[in-house]
C-alpha cells in the first residue's frame, strides 16, 4: 500500500503535515529517469462518435523537490498515458528548450506527440488537444490553482484557466476549470 505524503517546507528541512494515499514523491537530486507502466493505448470519441488513438507516451520534466508533480503523474498515469519520468534540479533548461512563454512557466514541464503541456493540466484538455490537434505549440495552467489534477485539496476547487500558447508566443483560452 503506498502513501500520499504532503509536505511542508521550512528552510533545508522537510516536515511531513499530513499522510493520505497514495505515494508520489522521489528525493533523488541528480537528472534521473523513471518509466512508470500504463496501458498501452487511450482513445476518445471524437465529434463524430468515432474512436481516435491518442499518443500514450508523455515525457514529464520536474524538479525532485516537488510532490505535487508527482500526483499531476498519478492522474496522466489514470487516464492510461505511459509517463517518461525525468527528474531534473535544471528545469529552466527545459522551459527554453521549449519555448514556454515566461508568464506560463510553472513547476513541471511536459511533452506529448509533438505538443508542450506546462503545468497542472487536467487530462481532458491533454485529451482533447490530441483529438483535434490545433496549430499551437502547447497549453499551460500557469500557476498552482487548488484543485488542479496534482493539487486536489479536498473538494475545493479554484476557477482556473488552461491556455493554449504557440511558438510566438501567443494565448488563448482553452479550457476553464471550476
Amino acid at each position: 500500500m503506498s502513501k500520499k505524503i504532503w509536505m511542508v517546507f521550512a528552510g533545508s528541512g522537510v516536515v511531513v503535515a499530513a499522510i493520505g494515499l497514495s505515494l508520489s514523491f522521489f528525493a533523488n537530486t541528480s537528472s534521473t529517469q523513471v518509466t512508470h507502466q500504463a496501458p498501452k493505448v487511450s482513445t476518445v470519441n471524437d465529434r463524430s462518435g468515432e474512436q481516435t488513438v491518442l499518443a500514450n507516451e508523455i515525457t514529464v520534466f520536474r524538479s525532485p523537490n516537488c510532490g505535487c508533480c508527482g500526483l499531476w503523474i498519478d492522474h496522466l498515469e489514470a487516464a492510461g498515458f505511459q509517463v517518461k519520468d525525468n527528474v531534473t534540479e535544471n528545469l529552466e533548461s527545459v522551459k527554453q528548450q521549449y519555448d514556454i512563454p515566461e508568464n506560463l512557466a510553472t513547476c513541471h514541464t511536459a511533452v506529448v506527440a509533438g505538443y508542450v503541456i506546462e503545468g497542472h493540466v487536467p487530462v481532458e484538455d491533454i485529451q482533447r488537444l490530441l483529438a483535434e490537434k490545433p496549430a499551437v505549440a502547447g497549453l499551460a495552467v500557469p500557476g498552482m490553482p487548488i484543485g488542479s489534477p496534482g493539487m486536489e485539496s479536498g473538494g475545493y476547487v479554484e476557477t482556473y484557466t488552461v491556455f493554449s500558447f504557440t511558438e510566438d508566443g501567443n494565448t488563448a483560452t482553452f479550457a476553464e476549470h471550476s
